[in-house]
This record gives C-alpha cells, structure tokens and sequence, in this order.
C-alpha cells in the first residue's frame, strides 16, 4: 500500500509540475505582436472612439470641473463623450450620463473606449492600448521624417530622442500642417473622442488657417498647450504618448507588455531608420 500511495503522489507531483509549466505566463516577443497589431490595421482607416468607460466606482459626476457633484459613477459605466476641457491643470471630459444628464468627470477615473470595442481594464497597468501603440509608430515615424527627433549612437546602441533644444528652438523645422495632422491621428486612433472637430478638419471647403485655429483649440483643450515642443516632451510611458493621452494616474504601475511593447515601438522605428 505505501508504494502505491508513494507511486500515486509521485506521479500526481509530476503532473503538477507538467501542468504548472504549461501555465506559466510568457510575455510574448514585443515586436511580434507590434507587427500583428500593425497587419490588423492595415485596413482600417479609423479607429475613433465616442464613448467613455468608467473605469472606478463611485466617480464624481460635476456639473462642471471641480464644480458640485450631480451623482457618483461606477465602474463600467458608459458616457457619451462631447468634449474635453483643462481645469487646474487636469484634463476632464464633458460627457453624457443616461442616469445624469450632461455633466464632468475628470480623466484619471474614465478612458475612451476604443475602436468602439470596451476593452478589459479592470487591471490598471493596462495603461497602453494597441491604438495607443499605433498612434505612437505614426508620431516617431513623423518625427523622424520631418527632423523633429534623432537617433542617437550610444555605445553599440542605437536610440530615438527628440530633437535637441537647438532644433527646437527653431520653429521653421516644423512642418506648416503639423498641428492638423497630429490632431486628426489623435482623433483617428481614439485617443480623443470624436467631436464637430474632427469632421470639420475632414472637411475640404475649410481654409488652412480656419483648420489650424480648429486644431489649436483641440490642443489646448486635451493638452493645455498648442506648444508642439511641449507637448512633444511631456512623454510618459514611452515616447510619443503624452501623459494625458494615458487616461490615468501617473503613478499607476505599467505592465510587462506595455512595456515589451513600447520598447518594439522604439525598436522598430530605430530599424526600419
């Protein structure tokens, strides 16, 4: 009997260990998953986003930032978003509660919800969303061909900075549509939720300069600042995504795959350079 109970639990710990194995988590390769993220694209023209998720329970809803409280949001909540607006430094979202009415939340507590799919985000790393990661390839990627970043040889190294304070002290280096141009990626990849905006700067009959006074006034509204620099420099995660554009707290933890993936970013724009 006790070799049969010594055989059973040893085959049973055998198993175990099999099956531990076969569970354990694995990051998979950053870059691969970049590339079919990239591929799953390559056929969309949008992926915009008009609704927002909350993302805690119990959110303040305002009548507007800072201002009194018309009830308390839970998690999963959806809003209809309108618009956006900086208060005291923070970017808060004009938004439409079924329960509510029209009404304020402040960014930290909902996020878009994007490519019109609510994604799972009951995990706070997951800070970084694959639109989050295509919008970042389009930005380094224009940088890079409008000389507003650099890669840098440092030791056997090769890295993407943004370009030195000489060049960007250097306003003429700037492309004349850049501030159209980003903020219709920042529409298209569900970063900020579709508005009159961007409808408007799709628009043909408009003028340049009555896009570029649109697209201003969408910059200082998500970012507090058209400063193309400023905005440019005030990266979180990994380069090219502004910490607005990561819709929560800044000191919240970053998951091993956002991280892996953020890193292929960088790898991929370095190479294909």
């Amino acid at each position: 009997m006790r070799k049969w109970v010594a055989a059973f639990l040893s085959a049973f710990m055998l198993t175990w260990m099999f099956l531990s194995v076969k569970a354990e988590t694995v990051i998979p390769d950053g870059m691969l998953m970049l590339e079919n993220i990239i591929a799953s694209y390559s056929e969309t023209e949008a992926v915009l986003s008009d609704q927002l998720l909350v993302v805690q329970n119990e959110v303040n809803f305002r009548t507007a930032p800072g201002g009194k409280v018309l009830g308390r949001l839970q998690e999963g909540d959806l809003l209809d978003c309108l618009d956006e607006i900086q208060y005291k430094g923070d970017l808060w979202y004009f938004a439409r509660s079924a329960e509510y009415g029209e009404g304020y939340v402040i960014c930290t507590f909902a996020k878009p919800v994007w490519n019109n799919q609510i994604r799972p985000l009951s995990d706070p790393r997951h800070v970084v969303t694959d639109n989050m990661l295509l919008y970042a390839y389009w930005m380094g990627t224009y940088q890079i061909d409008h000389g507003l970043s650099v890669i840098e040889t440092i030791g056997s190294d090769r890295q993407l900075n943004i370009a030195p304070l000489s060049v960007r002290g250097n306003a003429s280096v700037l492309p004349e549509d850049m501030k159209i141009q980003l903020v219709l990626k920042l529409f298209e990849y569900g970063l900020i939720c579709r508005n009159a905006a961007f409808d408007q700067l799709l628009n043909d009959s408009a003028t340049f300069s009555e896009k570029n006074d649109l697209a201003v006034s969408v910059l200082r509204k998500h970012y507090g600042t058209d400063d193309i620099w400023e905005i440019l420099s005030g990266q979180s995660i990994v380069p090219f995504i502004h910490k607005n554009d990561l819709h929560t707290r800044p000191e919240g933890p970053v998951s091993g795959r956002d991280q892996e993936l953020a890193h292929a970013v960088l790898k991929k724009i370095v190479e294909e350079h």
